[in-house]
């Protein structure tokens, strides 16, 4: 599934159109929500003709993205996959992502998406 698919399966899940086992809805949107975001990563390094960036631990991606985006922008990346991870690790004494925090990652998930692919391959 690309970036876009797992993004719209989030979304679905999350107005209770696809139905998931009681209790794990908010962890599985979260997971959804970062696996897109790597995928999204993913194809803006081929897109950009680095595709061997795709490689490199996604703190190293986000670092160079840096000199691609504008300053806001890779703040957002980098806080959103930071945020995004943090939910990922489940424990028991945390609770579970908020259906506002949620709905909050999957928008900026696409408006960073719109941002990656708005980046035109001259500019590197």
């Amino acid at each position: 599934m690309n970036g876009d698919e797992l993004a719209s399966l989030a979304d679905r899940i999350m107005r209770h159109e696809v139905s998931v086992a009681e209790g794990i809805s908010a962890r599985m949107v979260t997971f959804l929500l970062r696996l897109a975001l790597e995928r999204e990563l993913d194809d803006f390094w081929k897109r950009s003709g680095i595709p061997a960036m795709a490689r490199n631990p996604m703190r190293a991606q986000l670092l160079c993205l840096g000199g691609l985006l504008s300053p806001g922008k890779t703040g957002l990346a980098r806080s959103l996959w930071g945020q995004l991870s943090q939910a990922c690790h489940y424990h028991t004494y945390e609770l579970s992502p908020s259906a506002a925090e949620l709905r909050r990652w999957h928008t900026e998930l696409a408006q960073l998406t719109y941002a990656l692919r708005s980046v035109r391959s001259e500019a590197y």
